[in-house]
């Protein structure tokens, strides 16, 4: 019986919590409304779509944020131009692996095979048959 009565009030608290979840709606008036939709007269005219969105003045003077953005436009640029010298490396590297591959298979292919190479000497008499040094 005890064990049945230490659930409920962990019933309870869900349930209040549940409720008070259900009740925020601060956080969606919030999001509506910086959200809407377009009207038909709006939807028609390009510039409701293009028009550009003027940063506030105190960004456009912060300039600690500009240090950054042209330290990142730095950093990206550098690492392109090790990306693309390490994509030449690996074309080069590709290159120089299928000429060796040719070579190796032009050595296994004429191992043995020279025209300069001595004739082969004949064989050694067999030795006679056993006792008679």
């Amino acid at each position: 019986m005890n064990y049945r009565l230490a659930w409920l009030p962990v019933l309870l608290l869900t349930l209040g919590v549940n409720a008070g979840y259900a009740q925020d709606s601060d956080a969606d008036d919030e999001i509506e409304s910086t959200i809407r939709l377009m009207g038909e007269a709006e939807a028609e005219l390009p510039d409701a779509v293009t028009k550009e969105i003027s940063l506030p003045a105190a960004a456009i003077e912060n300039s600690a944020a500009v240090e950054k953005a042209v330290n990142g436009l730095q950093n990206a640029n550098a690492n392109r131009e090790r990306r693309e010298a390490g994509q030449d490396n690996a074309a080069e590297a590709k290159e120089r692996g299928a000429e060796m591959a040719e070579e190796a298979r032009q050595n296994r292919e004429n191992r043995g095979r020279s025209e300069n190479r001595p004739d082969r000497p004949d064989p050694p008499n067999p030795p006679g048959p056993p006792g008679n040094n």
